[in-house]
Parts: C-alpha cells; sequence; structure tokens
C-alpha cells in the first residue's frame, strides 16, 4: 500500500483527530466523524457473501470451540451485517459517540456527541451533530453539493457534489480533507476494502450489550484495531462499535453506540435540503484555497531553526 492510500484510509476509518490539544481547542477543532451504515453489496458479492454465510451456519451451528471456526464464524456475523446494510436503500440511526483526545502531557481526554444520521441512496445523507458542550453541526450531501456547518462559529462551507454517496464521501475525505471516521463502511464496495484491509479477525463471544444479545467480533488493519458488536436476530444491525489507534501517541479510541435503528424511514422534502442560519457566514473548505506564495528572503538568510 502506498501513504496516500494510507492516509486516505486512515482519514476515513482512522485517525480520530486526537492530535495533542487542550480541552476547550480540541472542542473546538472537533472533528467532523460519523458512524454510519455499512457496505452496499453488488450482486456477485451478495451470492457470494450468502453461500459464505451459510457455510458458517452449518460448520458452526453454536459458539465456535477452534481458532478457525472462531475466524470463520467472525468473518460471516461481520458479512452478513454487511449484506443487511448494503442493500438498504434508506436508512436512519442515531449514535451515541465518545472519542479521546490526548494532551500535551499524555493524558486521554474523552469528548462525546451525540449524532442523527440519515441516509438515501443513491446521493443523499444528512447528520446532525450535538456535541457534549452543546454545539450544533451538519453534514449534508444533497445530490448537488456538499455542506458542512459549523454552528460553534456560526459558518458553513459548500463545494459541488461529484456524484453518488460513493464519490462524495471519497472526494470529502481525500480532496476536501475532511475527516469521516468510519465512513468507507457506507462504500458501495466496502465489502472489498474491508476484505483486502482485514489482517486478522476473531470471534470474542456471545454477549447482551444495550440490553439485547449480541456477537462481539475483533479485526485488525494495517492501521486500526476495531471491535463491532452485531445484534444476534433477524436484522443483524451495529450495536456498537470501538476503533483504536495503535500507532497514534496514547493509542486513543473511537467509540460509537447504535440505537433507534430504522431501515424504511419516511423523509419529507426538507430532510436533504440546506437553509443557511440566520447571520451564518460562509466560507470555504481549507483544501479549496490556493497556495500560499512563499515569501522572499534576504540573501544569505534562512527561516529561524532551520538546518544546512
Amino acid at each position: 500500500m502506498t501513504d496516500e492510500k494510507n492516509s486516505y484510509w486512515n482519514m476515513a476509518l482512522g485517525s480520530s483527530g486526537a492530535q495533542r490539544r487542550t480541552p476547550n481547542a480540541a472542542r473546538r477543532g472537533s472533528v467532523w466523524v460519523f458512524c454510519a451504515s455499512l457496505l452496499a453489496a453488488n450482486p456477485v458479492w451478495a451470492e457470494s457473501t450468502a453461500a459464505a454465510v451459510n457455510q458458517a451456519d452449518a460448520a458452526v451451528a453454536t459458539e465456535p470451540t477452534t481458532e478457525t471456526e472462531s475466524q470463520q464464524f467472525a468473518r460471516a456475523r461481520l458479512m452478513e451485517m454487511a449484506g443487511l446494510l448494503g442493500k438498504t436503500e434508506r436508512l436512519s440511526v442515531s449514535l451515541n459517540i465518545a472519542y479521546d483526545v490526548v494532551q500535551e502531557n499524555g493524558q486521554k481526554i474523552e469528548f462525546g456527541e451525540i449524532r442523527e444520521l440519515a441516509l438515501q441512496r443513491p446521493d443523499r445523507l444528512r447528520i446532525m451533530e450535538i456535541a457534549s458542550h452543546g454545539d450544533r453541526g451538519l453534514t449534508l450531501f444533497d445530490g448537488e453539493r456538499i455542506t458542512i456547518l459549523d454552528g460553534d462559529t456560526n459558518v458553513y462551507a459548500q463545494a459541488p457534489q461529484p456524484g453518488d454517496i460513493d464519490a462524495s464521501i471519497i472526494h470529502f475525505v481525500r480532496d476536501l480533507q475532511m475527516r469521516l471516521p468510519l465512513a468507507p463502511l457506507m462504500l458501495t464496495k466496502a465489502s472489498e476494502e474491508l476484505q483486502r484491509r482485514i489482517q486478522s479477525i476473531d470471534y470474542v463471544e456471545h454477549t447482551d450489550i444495550l440490553g439485547a444479545p449480541a456477537h462481539h467480533i475483533a479485526a485488525r488493519t494495517a492501521s486500526v484495531d476495531f471491535q463491532v458488536w452485531i445484534a444476534d436476530s433477524e436484522q443483524a444491525l451495529p450495536m456498537r462499535i470501538v476503533v483504536t489507534y495503535p500507532s497514534d501517541e496514547g493509542q486513543p479510541q473511537f467509540r460509537a453506540d447504535f440505537s433507534d435503528w430504522n431501515l424504511i424511514p419516511r423523509f419529507d422534502k426538507g430532510t436533504f435540503e440546506f437553509t443557511p442560519p440566520a447571520a451564518a457566514k460562509r466560507i470555504v473548505f481549507a483544501a479549496q484555497l490556493p497556495p500560499a506564495p512563499a515569501s522572499p528572503l534576504p540573501q544569505g538568510s534562512r527561516p529561524e531553526g532551520a538546518k544546512p
């Protein structure tokens, strides 16, 4: 993998934005994070996934007892969840999010958010955010524009939306340099991405979480470790996700609990429309700014701290 590909993956699935900051700065610098739907599968993948699930179910009728069975069972459950959400044209869900910010002294401070997510394929996405200190924000794909609103400063930025959810997420993360942890799980080909990047996967246990039975699965990629709790029910929906960034100082975590899943929501016309708040100021994304011209230096001089 190239450094560029790793950088994209880390911004989208990884890096919690947990650079060393003071709590106040961390609040104002809150990353645009969200956890959302998982995987829109193509027919060929869906057929192979169903076969894998059926094979795993036949071989593992109860909780697995060997390492090989454990890995097969975990992968089958993960793909079952992916297949369910990949076929979903519309969904809504609430997320209770927490993430660590590592301070200068090495201490990890936890911040939280509540997110309300609405998705309508092929190209609509709305994420309302309420930060732990009360500020509100918005991320919106309306099929024509990408909009980000920062309620703390009452400013918003907009950029043309290049296409469907997949193209828009890639553009948002790679080109606009915005962070969307877990965003790759929304991509149509996310199943292929997961299959390629997962280096190890295991079934931890069958447990109860958030008042319901669930399969606890742990997996690792080259850049992140993640755990997912998948509902043990007819709808294999994610109930909790925890992502750990082992290569970041302090190994910060990103956590999300899912609730109020609705796979057949009714959206009105205004759900994916943006009306700027009163007195809101429009700005541009930092990535859209032209590079600053180099400042000429007197002959024979060099910037402070520069080395030959």
